[in-house]
């Protein structure tokens, strides 16, 4: 027997196998019927159709961002047995899409780093929406700019927040490699900016290639003085900083932070005998998790992909996949030269960032979750 809205499966069961669908089938399942338009686009429906997806530690897939030639290329199978690719076209068209960074919940803040702008970005329903133009210094010096990104969720508020640590300096300052740290905060609910201040001294800090944060927290490699380097970590909740000790790795090393198993993890290339070291803090402590045979072509250690297995930079510009199971080497194929800004791993939604909406479609799912 047909239910009230024509079909002969129970809504519950309906809902069920339309949260295990991709957001672009999702997207044209809504011109079906007026009960499934009501379905796909409430708040319960978008947060179980996200916690599905995101539960699922086979789903994702791995996304890079080249600068010069600006390129955006996400591969098709999540195995990447095939590695075909699909370009995507820039959320601003026509402009420098400086940096990635996410995914939150399916979710991108995108900065130009120039007078384009910035926004948020969902690339699976083609969302993006442009944010305020960010809070400058106010002062008379002429300066020099270096900014810092995070983003991520506050599950105290219930709100999308991106942090910006602004290095400033002076000309003299400049050579001298001692900025000043300005810390602006933006968050969607209010869709402005507003300053956090400064920091108590100022940090240098090194890019990420993929997202880190993890449960609400940013974390960036920074250095202050001449020899001093630390982890620096912003709590999207509290709002606090915290500095936290590298590990006692092998020195030298080119060293990045990378996602590890839903853990921050700290993962370097020895500079000499080239091997790779992945390191995961838990509890606050350092736990060396793997070390690699030596890896001639290898130089910097990228991402994280999935099943232990980690994206590497060559040096001649290749993006390799090494399997530390296997312990064997891929090359990606990616069609990119030169920079790669970011790789991080794109877990699709369907959730909404125009007007803020997105907040108020994750209130349930977290308390249930929490």
């Amino acid at each position: 027997m047909a239910t009230e809205n024509g079909c002969l499966l129970p809504e519950d069961v309906i809902i069920e196998i339309l949260s295990l669908l991709p957001v672009k089938t999702l997207l044209q399942f809504k011109c079906v019927c007026k009960s499934w338009y009501g379905i796909i686009t409430s708040s319960n429906f978008i947060s179980l159709h996200l916690n599905n997806h995101y539960n699922n530690i086979k789903s994702g897939h791995l996304l890079a961002h080249f600068v010069y030639p600006q390129l955006l290329e996400l591969f098709q199978d999540e195995s990447l047995t095939d590695l075909s690719h699909q370009e995507l076209d820039a959320p601003i068209r026509g402009r420098l899409c400086g940096r990635l960074c996410g995914p939150c919940n399916g979710i991108f803040y995108v900065d130009s780093e120039d007078s384009s702008g910035s926004g948020l970005w969902n690339p699976a329903t083609k969302e993006f929406k442009l944010l305020p133009e960010k809070i400058r210094n106010k002062s008379s010096l002429p300066l020099y700019y270096d900014d810092s990104y995070g983003f991520g969720f506050d599950p105290v508020t219930n709100d999308y927040k991106v942090v910006v640590i602004r290095e400033s300096y002076t000309r003299e300052y400049y050579l001298e490699m001692f900025p000043s740290s300005l810390v602006i905060v933006y968050t969607l609910r209010t869709d402005s900016w507003r300053c956090w201040g400064s920091l108590d001294q100022g940090y240098t800090l090194a890019d990420n290639f993929c997202y880190t944060n993890v449960d609400g927290v940013s974390y960036w490699r920074a250095s202050h003085g001449v020899h001093r380097n630390v982890i620096l970590s912003f709590n999207m909740a509290t709002e606090a900083f915290q500095e936290i000790q590298e590990p006692d790795y092998d020195k030298p090393a080119h060293s990045t932070l990378i996602l590890y198993h839903d853990s921050i993890a700290f993962s370097t290339v020895h500079d000499i005998e080239k091997f790779l070291d992945i390191w995961v803090l838990n509890e606050g402590c350092w736990i060396r998790q793997f070390k690699s045979r030596p890896l001639l072509e290898v130089q910097n250690p990228v991402a994280h992909w999935k099943n232990g297995n980690v994206i590497l930079d060559c040096e001649t510009d290749q993006l390799m996949l090494y399997d530390t199971n296997k312990q064997e080497l891929k090359d990606l194929r990616f069609k990119g030269t030169g920079v790669c800004h970011e790789i991080p791993v794109y877990r699709e939604s369907l959730v909404s960032i125009k007007d803020g909406i997105g907040c108020r479609q994750h209130e349930e799912h977290l308390l249930e979750h929490s």
